[in-house]
């Protein structure tokens, strides 16, 4: 309160505020406005490059932008809360919004600031003016930006955030590697991709794999097989989480047509030795290391990927295609961004929910996206960054791209589904029937990820 105080006398003794003295409201607008923001994988320089651009509108307003690793802000913001000492305004990954609604603050229809300013040519008097601002609504937000925002940001009519950049899954290449296994193209759909593995994979004489055709198969070496193995099943019409009920091993029994079990097999037959899909296993390095080192031929992984491949190895002569379809006329992929919401314990929730307007403008966010070379939310920016060969394999299946979970712990959704992989990988026993084996085990995950929801 001591430094609200002197801020605001500074202003009464440099400038005055006329004969007739201020109001406690006008004083009231002008003590000063701190902001704490944390951010997990944001671009810091550019947040900050905001904040003052922010402050120089409005001078009485210091935003402190800070950086926690990802690891360990669950305890961090949980701690900060209960030292009521919590951020007024964090990122939460988009399928982390349900964990952490109960904790954030809804957007309103409107922010109610002040505007701080000196006039007065000889006789200085400090101006001080509110300003209303409108808020995006919620058809504002399906309107404007792309599906999977609208279906993740608003629940039950209320607005819990705004996101900045998008990213999706995409199919990066060694291209002298394709070439040497004689692929003219790199595969635009998963027969195609399956074609490509088998004349790319080099084997030793003992039959080790020297060369990968590409990392799948797995989850302990491979950090998106979650999102991988959700996009195939979203490509076969499953959904794996929908209206509170986790749905992906609807028709997981001994049919034939089951397509949860289609799904999990074709992915995990990439490790499976006995199968002629077999390019990758448990032995391997991590599915990054192995790419950037020369030793896979395709990666599937995001937009912010690419800047750690070039970082990583210069040299790689590297290419990036759209994800593999299963039906390429009707194109799907996941959704993977961070949204930017206000926390329910700030005492400063319109000066908060203003400044994440100013962020999230089609201006700003064309800039923040440039930064970090990552696709726009907003489908105004869809064409243009369509123009650009780096972004175009990640935004072409933007549209349609949608977030797998919504449930209350994404986290333990994912460990579920690493789960599942690797136990399909394990050997069946003599005596049991692997058909009953493997409808148990995508049934058992079906209810676990149930228990999320």
């Amino acid at each position: 309160m001591k430094r609200y105080l002197v801020f605001t006398l500074s202003l009464l003794l440099l400038f005055g505020f006329g004969c007739k003295g201020p109001t406690a409201a006008e004083v009231q607008r002008t003590q000063r406005v701190t902001l704490d923001y944390w951010t997990v994988f944001g671009n810091v320089s550019q947040l900050r490059q905001f904040a003052s651009a922010y402050s120089a509108r409005k001078p009485q307003v210091q935003i402190n932008i800070r950086q926690v690793r990802f690891e360990e802000f669950e305890d961090k913001f949980v701690n900060a809360l209960a030292d009521d000492v919590a951020p007024d305004i964090i990122s939460v990954h988009a399928k982390d919004i349900s964990k952490y609604q109960p904790r954030l603050l809804e957007m309103p229809r409107a922010t109610r600031v002040s505007n701080v300013y000196v006039k007065g040519q000889y006789v200085k008097e400090t101006v001080v003016e509110p300003e209303i601002n409108a808020m995006p609504s919620a058809s504002n937000i399906r309107q404007n930006y792309v599906s999977a925002v609208g279906a993740d940001v608003v629940r039950n009519g209320a607005i819990y955030g705004l996101p900045l950049a998008m990213d999706s899954l995409a199919l990066y290449y060694n291209k002298d590697l394709l070439d040497r296994a004689g692929v003219a193209t790199p595969p635009a759909t998963w027969d195609e991709f399956v074609d490509a593995v088998k004349k790319s994979t080099r084997f030793n004489s003992q039959d080790d794999i020297v060369q990968s055709g590409g990392a799948m198969g797995t989850a302990t070496n491979i950090d998106n097989a979650p999102d991988i193995l959700a996009t195939l099943m979203m490509q076969r019409k499953l959904r794996v989480a929908e209206n509170g009920i986790g749905s992906f091993a609807t028709g997981g029994t001994r049919s034939e047509e089951a397509p949860a079990l289609e799904v999990l097999r074709f992915y995990t037959d990439f490790a499976q030795q006995d199968r002629d899909t077999y390019t990758w296993n448990n032995r391997q390095e991590n599915a990054f290391d192995a790419f950037v080192r020369g030793r896979s031929v395709f990666y599937i992984g995001y937009a912010f990927d690419a800047g750690r491949i070039r970082a990583a190895n210069p040299q790689l002569n590297l290419d990036v295609v759209a994800l593999p379809q299963l039906d390429p006329a009707n194109p799907t992929n996941i959704a993977n961004y961070w949204v930017e919401t206000v926390v329910k314990k700030t005492t400063e929730p319109d000066y908060a929910w203003d400044f994440l307007r100013f962020i999230g403008s089609q201006e700003n966010v064309k800039t923040y996206t440039a930064a970090t070379r990552q696709p726009s939310p907003y489908r105004l920016h869809i064409a243009e960054s369509l123009e650009d060969p780096l972004l175009e394999p990640f935004v072409v299946n933007l549209l349609t791209a949608r977030n797998w979970y919504q449930g209350s712990n994404a986290d333990v959704a994912e460990n579920i589904f690493e789960a599942l992989i690797e136990a399909h990988l394990l050997p069946v026993p003599d005596d049991v029937d692997q058909e009953d084996r493997d409808a148990s085990l995508l049934n058992q995950a079906a209810r676990r990820m149930q228990q999320t929801m």
